[in-house]
């Protein structure tokens, strides 16, 4: 309730400001004076800059100054709050002929590098310099798909989450999961690895999203599924700007949301806050067949119900430093703040082979959770006169720690009798850990000429996560709970990446290509400190396994025209098995099922093919992708029965001996009259898996078939500045080692409205027909089993969001002085 009423009080807030008109809007038809123009004045004979060079910005058509410079002593120059419009740049300087240079600002070239401009006594012929046109919807370069998803407004209010539901390509199922082409991918932020989830990531921050189906070299060789680069929002201009909005809705759902971006001089500063809660109240089933040589040994019948509510809070502060025109070090440290509470409350029955009951109960899991998470990082990036010549550094440090605390109360009752003796049964798990990473990378590239790039780095990763469970069980005959030692587990994890990669990229005979070759060293260490153990795996292992540590990529692209594409690449991957996969401790989830990690498993190998085809035509384009990806010992999930108690269900990890998946992928986007957007993306692929079960188990498992996935979105513009979007979802059955899952479907409706320039209204039904469920159907020689659960349900949701600043303006704006009294000087802010 607490959250409503701010929430309320801010969204009339809001409104209310909306309706004052801003105390300094821009004089109509005056173009914002917000462009920046720099470089490097040298002597083209002795190579040396030329201090004291005036550089005079002159109208196009006539010899008015509009602006002017001098040169520094490194021969620097630079010049700002330039209004939009194509210009002449007049560079002169004592014993030096004239240079005049044509240069142009727009929109979508503010800031630019005219790189080092040589001066001489020779004539000199006009420099061009290029303006880039307005984004498409859809880019394609050699590795990579960019969708822009700014003017997505059913995600206005959301999170990263909510966008990924619409990004052509990409499934979400009912737990939040992301899948690219049936494979979980790697999220990045800004084009580094993150420990945020896509929960944490505000949508309302995000300009676009690249998705990055076969990361080249220059990637981590762990992104096996792919990488889905969230980049964020980024303030280019001087003056101010920032967005408040607010959204609240069904199910407890508020947000906020909060940006502040100031460009003085050569500073830029950023500072935003983001809140985000929801609850939900969820249903599932679990039905399982017990079998021994194909006839019915019993059953087991389980109903549930959970209420979920979490809340995220989100802070960054973000600063830019121009060191030089081509020089900027970024400081940025943000903090995330996590709490997770769940009821879940379960009816089971346990029956004979002739379906009569044979116990019955009742068990209530209470779960409080929370997180706390911080990341330092600071930035340098310099680049040359040279155009796309550059080098990146960064070092980062993230330290994070949790809590988890857990009661589960289980009651047995005997058909036709009461309660069974001991009970109820009670387990408390009181849990903590914490986590420390660190990151350095280095990335330079340099454009060897107009056809030929070449990249190359390295980087450095070390994380150490340090967790400790204590279970609990209470024990009647003395009255006191007992620590469960194989329920309980305290373990030390270090794990580091040591990676150097390098690129070569050109064109040969009108054919684009990209090789590239990265050397990976794995070091993991996993000890469970009360039980002396310890697992490990290292690549390459002194002299072995060299193999296992090289990734070679190599990428062809082949324009026809400016309308059409071809594409073909190849990668090498690896997906090394995590700690909750290895480790050999029990995590129950319910009265007849739990989970274990593997300590055998190792990591799995993937070879990656893909074509792509691109045409970009009137009113639209066309994305096209047959891909193939082979995994040798694939990682797959098992579940097979406990041998001493058949009636309980055991799911962990095993290596398969191979899996083969192919498919092919299309997007198509169309645009009419500028009013109607429509965009399809279909899926289809083949699945193949063979694979060898636990230890301890016997037989093969063999599994392949078909599947299909497809997603759409339609905008309709209408007058008065009225935006309607829907958005379609649907999964067909895929197939897993030991069965089949469900089928997924689902439809969002939003609608948008511009009040003026500064506020829009949004409102979101997300799961019309509240049909969003997951679920699978196992079936083995010894048991099947069905079930169904959901995460997220049917919501509404509204919000406000207003946008204010002014780029045409310095912060610290000096009034003129004034006698007053007091002799001084004001100064506005």
């Amino acid at each position: 309730m607490k959250y409503a009423l701010f929430i309320i009080t801010l969204l009339l807030c809001i409104g209310s400001k909306a309706q004052t008109p801003p105390a300094a809007r821009p004089v109509a038809g005056k173009t914002p004076a917000i462009g920046r123009l720099y470089g490097k004045v040298i002597d083209s004979t002795s190579k040396e800059p030329v201090e004291y060079a005036a550089i005079t910005l002159l109208s196009m058509g006539k010899d008015s100054i509009i602006t002017g410079a001098l040169s520094k002593a490194n021969g620097d120059f630079l010049m700002e709050k330039i209004p939009f419009g194509a210009y002449r740049l007049r560079i002169q300087s004592i014993g030096f002929n004239v240079k005049m240079i044509r240069v142009q600002i727009s929109p979508v070239l503010i800031d630019q590098d005219l790189g080092n401009i040589r001066i001489s006594t020779s004539n000199t012929a006009l420099k061009q310099v290029t303006v880039q046109g307005e984004k498409n919807s859809v880019n394609m370069n050699i590795d990579r798909k960019v969708y822009n998803v700014e003017k997505d407004i059913s995600v206005k209010g959301g999170t990263a989450l909510d966008v990924m539901k619409n990004v052509p390509g990409v499934t979400v199922d009912a737990d939040g999961n992301v899948a690219l082409r049936n494979s979980s991918p790697t999220i990045f932020v800004d084009g580094r690895p993150t420990t945020l989830t896509l929960e944490q990531i505000p949508a309302d921050q995000i300009e676009r999203v690249e998705v990055i189906t076969n990361p080249s070299a220059k990637f981590d060789a762990s992104a096996s599924g792919g990488i889905l680069n969230v980049i964020m929002k980024k303030n280019t201009k001087p003056g101010y700007n920032g967005v408040v909005g607010a959204n609240m809705g069904t199910n407890n759902r508020y947000g906020i949301n909060t940006n502040l971006n100031i460009k003085e001089k050569k500073f830029n500063f950023s500072l935003s806050y983001n809140l985000n809660t929801r609850g939900n109240k969820n249903n599932g089933y679990t039905y399982r067949t017990n079998l021994f040589e194909g006839k019915t040994t019993g059953y087991f019948n389980q109903k549930n119900i959970n209420q979920v509510n979490n809340a995220f809070h989100n802070g960054r502060l973000g600063i830019d430093y121009n060191v030089t025109n081509r020089t900027t070090i970024t400081l940025a440290q943000s903090v995330t703040n996590g709490v997770f509470k769940m009821d879940d409350g379960q009816r089971f029955d346990i029956r004979d082979s002739a379906n009569q009951m044979l116990i019955y109960g009742n068990r209530i899991n209470r779960q409080d959770n929370g997180f706390q998470n911080a990341t330092s990082q600071i930035t340098l990036r310099h680049s040359y006169p040279k155009k796309g010549k550059e080098f990146i550094a960064d070092v980062s440090y993230n330290f994070s720690k949790n809590h988890n605390n857990s009661t589960f109360t289980t009651y047995n009752y005997l058909y036709g009798g009461g309660l069974l003796p001991d009970n109820p049964q009670v387990q408390e798990n009181t849990g903590a850990g914490n986590g420390n990473m660190a990151t350095f990378q280095f990335d330079f590239t340099n454009p060897v000429n107009d056809s030929t790039k070449l990249e190359w780095g390295f980087k450095s990763n070390y994380k150490l996560n340090n967790s400790k469970l204590d279970a609990s069980l209470l024990n009647y005959a003395l009255g006191e709970y007992i620590r469960d030692s194989a329920l309980s587990n305290n373990y030390k994890v270090t794990d580091m990446v040591n990676a150097a990669y390098v690129n070569y990229s050109g064109i040969y005979r009108k054919i684009g290509f990209q090789t590239g070759l990265r050397f990976e060293q794995t070091y993991f260490i996993a000890k469970l400190i009360d039980k002396n153990q310890q697992f490990d795996y290292f690549y390459p292992d002194g002299g072995k396994n060299l193999w296992n540590a090289i990734f070679p990529s190599i990428y062809l692209s082949k324009k026809v025209n400016p309308t059409n594409e071809f594409q073909l690449n190849f990668s090498r991957k690896i997906n090394r098995p995590n700690y909750m996969q290895m480790m050999p401790f029990i995590m129950f989830s319910d009265r007849q099922s739990y989970r274990i990690g593997n300590p055998a498993l190792g990591p799995e190998f993937i070879n990656i093919a893909e074509a792509n085809y691109f045409r970009l035509f009137k009113n639209g384009s066309w994305l096209s992708s047959a891909y193939a990806k082979y995994l040798d010992h694939a990682i797959t999930s098992y579940v097979y029965p406990l041998p001493t108690d058949t009636s309980i269900l055991v799911s962990t990890f095993t290596n398969g001996k191979s899996s083969w998946n192919y498919g092919w992928e299309n997007t198509v986007k169309f645009s009419f009259a500028k009013k109607l957007d429509l965009t399809f993306n279909a899926n289809v692929y083949y699945t193949t898996i063979t694979a060898s079960p636990a230890t301890g188990t016997t037989g093969t498992l063999q599994n392949s078939g078909y599947s299909w996935n497809g997603k759409a979105t339609v905008s309709y513009k209408f007058p008065k500045a009225f935006t309607l979007q829907w958005n379609g979802s649907y999964e067909a059955p895929k197939i897993i080692p030991q069965g089949t899952t469900k089928e997924v479907y689902f439809m969002d409706l939003s609608l948008n409205k511009d009040i003026g320039k500064r506020l829009s209204f949004n409102a979101t039904l997300s799961d019309v027909f509240n049909t969003k469920r997951w679920g699978a159907f196992y079936e083995s020689s010894t048991f099947t089993q069905n079930f169904s659960r959901r995460w997220d349900t049917r919501f509404f949701r509204v919000g406000l969001t207003w946008r204010f600043g002014e780029t045409d303006v310095s912060i610290f704006r000096k009034k003129p002085q004034r006698r007053d009294g007091q002799g001084g000087m004001e100064m506005e802010y």
